[in-house]
């Protein structure tokens, strides 16, 4: 099928063959991306029951919209051809990495949480999985589980029975005849005794490959298959006789309460695994980076999303008083640990989106949604709020508050806990009572509510507004930390964009910074904008983490710690396993964010990675095609690739999508002299020239049209006024392509140590 096309996807390569069919790699030519298609073999298409199992492991998969399963995008059919298009992963199964023996525990911590992780959520949705083994379970390059296969799952079952005698055993799998299909070895008790299956059938091969891992040897496998279900159903676990390499002992518990052959007295479900999975990282001191703890989907109705709280008010200007409390509902029930809250930036993507709340709760994986609406006049204000189940549309909490602006703090508090008191029952544990906030006047809390209004906004002219408007407060209350941290992340955002010199904010970044940290240690916004002021202003790479590893420490739910992280100290490193880490927990946290998801295809980008770039780029573009700066990393995508018409097509909407940046119009002329036309990139350089006498412009972006020039000489002396002026983009000398023409030039290894970015 190599060449052919199918619908609106054209075959590239065959990535294997199984017992169902075949898999492929081809690009769906009307996104611009590259998927997986996986189709059921033309004997199987013959078969009604094929065509089912094939047809509900797409709908069972897109049911789960998790981060550890693999995403199912469609179903289709042509011409009597049926295939399943999912995500394209680059990696290869457990059953490969097993091949080479035991897994080193730290590594099988991670695997293991991740794969609790995605069965919690299939257990929460009621599925049982059937079919959980090595070759099921696919770890990616960067080292993420997928669980992969949902053909044999089915809803917990109850009341049905299946006669012993239509079994027919094979060491590499177990038919029931027109009922169950299974891999043998690593089936539940229950499972091959033909009773009905619950969550906890799961759990039980969930134990063997979770055995495997760590002793490299499967706990009950003999020399033939009776042998080895005879061992299943009666053999306790650990062997007596000494045929299984020692457990480590964190995890023998953990083990003998999954491998039980008693089903009531085995873990119920995956949940209970990822429960005494985390206690298990406090005990024995397991790494957590780059875990999705915080993205599980867990029982019912534990997890929510703030809907952004409309503003009845007629007056436009106060929406950012309704958008505020919106966020501060967010950040209260985040603190909440049994609580998966969904981010602010996912959330607020369906303002004025005429969707059914099921809908919405659907497409970002949560079981309830808080909405409500706000009407202010003068110092009153009339709050009303509904809590409602995603599954069944049914309200489980409503109330209406007619209050002073005086009393918003307990408020919120107020309806933060009504909210949680509501989901209690399905949380794993009591929440505690959310802890009672220092008093700040209403005044200097309305201006800090319009300077997170303006702050998330993001273009210089807003971000100028923030910083006003944060001023103001810290005028009002000298000792609101959250207004302090709002400075410096306004300053420094203005640093990053390129907005202004680096050397007359930076230095407020940390001034703010540091004053906030002295009224509240572990505030995490403040810790984050230090480490990038560390890192892109004074190459202090070793400070910089520090204070990024204490922001994650203080608040690992706090997405922008782990994105900028990974944007402003591991990637200009080209530590790019470690960068793609932090943003895979800042992409989970925050699964619908622009910013972030562009980054994790700038990740691949630098990694010279342009197709698996421009894949990443175009589903950010497909979410929002006026997102500028998708399309500006898009076009230098195209560039590695020597693609410049498309290249220039990208940069030149990026450009008039941020208002003719300087960034943008800088590497519009590096494109243009690559491709030949250098007329246009002398204009473009001369247009910077008449910019940087009114404006800010760094001289890195002079660098790099002149370097497209071909004036190599040029560009090094552009890059020392750089260094001078300590210019923030100076830091992705290392990895950035367009400079890839000067590194073996003696200046520019120079000034690459001089950063700290090689030794």
């Amino acid at each position: 099928m190599v060449g052919s096309t199918v619908t609106h996807y054209r075959i590239l390569r065959v990535l294997g063959r199984g017992g169902m069919g075949e898999v492929y790699e081809a690009e769906d030519v009307n996104l611009q991306r590259h998927v997986a298609l996986k189709f059921l073999s033309p004997e199987r298409a013959r078969k009604p029951e094929a065509i089912e199992r094939f047809q509900r492991e797409a709908r069972m998969a897109s049911a789960l919209n998790h981060p550890h399963i693999c995403t199912v995008h469609e179903i289709g059919e042509s011409q009597g051809q049926y295939f399943i298009v999912t995500e394209l992963l680059r990696g290869q199964d457990l059953q490969q990495t097993l091949s080479h023996g035991a897994i080193e525990t730290n590594r099988v911590y991670q695997f293991a949480f991740q794969i609790a992780d995605a069965l919690a959520a299939a257990h929460g949705r009621g599925i049982v999985h059937r079919d959980l083994k090595p070759s099921n379970i696919f770890i990616t390059d960067e080292g993420q589980v997928k669980l992969l296969d949902f053909g044999l799952a089915k809803p917990a079952e109850s009341g049905a029975s299946y006669p012993a005698d239509a079994v027919t055993l094979a060491q590499d799998g177990l038919t029931r005849t027109g009922t169950l299909v299974g891999t043998l070895t690593y089936m539940s008790p229950e499972q091959l005794r033909g009773i009905p299956l619950g969550t906890a059938s799961d759990v039980f091969s969930f134990g063997i490959v979770l055995c495997e891992m760590l002793t490299g040897i499967h706990p009950f496998v003999k020399r033939t298959a009776v042998e080895t279900a005879s061992s299943i159903l009666s053999d306790v676990f650990p062997a007596i006789d000494g045929s299984l390499p020692p457990v480590p002992e964190p995890w023998l518990a953990i083990l003998r309460k999954m491998l039980s052959k008693n089903e009531s007295e085995r873990y119920r479900n995956a949940q209970e695994v990822r429960a005494d999975l985390l206690k298990l990282s406090s005990e024995a001191g397991f790494s957590q980076m780059g875990l999705a703890t915080v993205a599980a989907v867990s029982p019912a109705r534990s997890s929510i999303a703030v809907l952004p709280f409309r503003n009845l008010t007629r007056d436009p200007d106060n929406e950012y008083f309704s958008d505020g409390l919106t966020e501060e509902l967010i950040n209260l029930l985040s603190n909440m640990s049994d609580l998966r809250v969904a981010a602010r930036s996912s959330s607020f993507r369906f303002r004025e989106k005429a969707l059914d709340v099921r809908e919405i709760g659907r497409e970002l994986a949560v079981s309830s949604i808080l909405e409500g609406s706000v009407q202010r006049s003068g110092n009153r204000v009339r709050i009303t709020g509904q809590l409602v189940d995603v599954a069944d549309g049914f309200q489980l909490w409503s109330g209406k508050y007619d209050r002073e602006l005086s009393d918003l703090f307990a408020l919120q508090d107020e309806i933060a806990q009504a909210v949680v008191s509501s989901l209690e029952p399905a949380l794993n544990r009591k929440p505690v009572a959310i802890p009672v906030r220092r008093v700040i006047s209403p005044e200097a809390y309305n201006l800090y509510l319009q300077g997170r209004f303006f702050w998330n906004k993001r273009t210089a002219q807003d971000l100028r507004k923030a910083i006003e408007c944060f001023g103001n407060a810290i005028a009002l209350d000298n000792s609101f930390a959250p207004a302090l941290a709002g400075i410096a992340d306004a300053h420094m955002a203005l640093a990053i964009y390129g907005a202004e010199a680096p050397e007359a904010v930076i230095p407020l970044v940390k001034e703010s910074a540091r004053k906030a940290l002295a009224i509240d240690p572990k505030l995490a916004e403040a810790q984050t904008s230090l480490g990038c002021a560390e890192a892109i202003y004074d190459w202090n790479w070793e400070s910089a983490e520090r204070h990024f590893h204490r922001a994650i420490e203080s608040s690992p739910r706090y997405a922008t710690a782990h994105h900028w992280y990974a944007t402003s100290c591991l990637l200009p490193q080209a530590r790019f396993e470690e960068s793609r880490r932090e943003l895979q927990l800042a992409r989970e946290l925050e699964p619908l964010s622009l910013v972030i998801g562009t980054t994790w295809a700038l990740d691949l980008l630098l990694e010279r990675r342009p197709d698996d770039a421009i894949e990443e780029f175009a589903k950010v573009i497909a979410m929002d095609k006026n997102f500028g700066m998708a399309h500006f990393f898009l076009g230098q995508a195209y560039a590695l690739k020597g693609m410049f018409t498309e290249a220039i097509r990208e940069l030149q909407i990026s450009a008039e999508l941020n208002a003719r940046s300087t960034e943008s119009v800088a590497l519009l002329g590096w494109v243009y002299s690559q491709a030949g036309e250098p007329e246009e990139a002398t204009k473009i350089l001369e247009e910077l020239r008449q910019r940087s006498l009114s404006t800010y412009v760094s001289p890195v972006l002079f660098a790099l049209v002149a370097l497209g020039l071909g004036e190599k000489k040029e560009a090094l002396d552009y890059l020392d006024q750089g260094r001078q002026a300590r210019a923030a983009d100076l830091v992705w000398l290392k990895v950035r392509p367009a400079f890839d023409n000067l590194r073996e030039e003696p200046r520019f290894i120079e000034l690459c140590k001089d950063i700290g970015l090689t030794s």
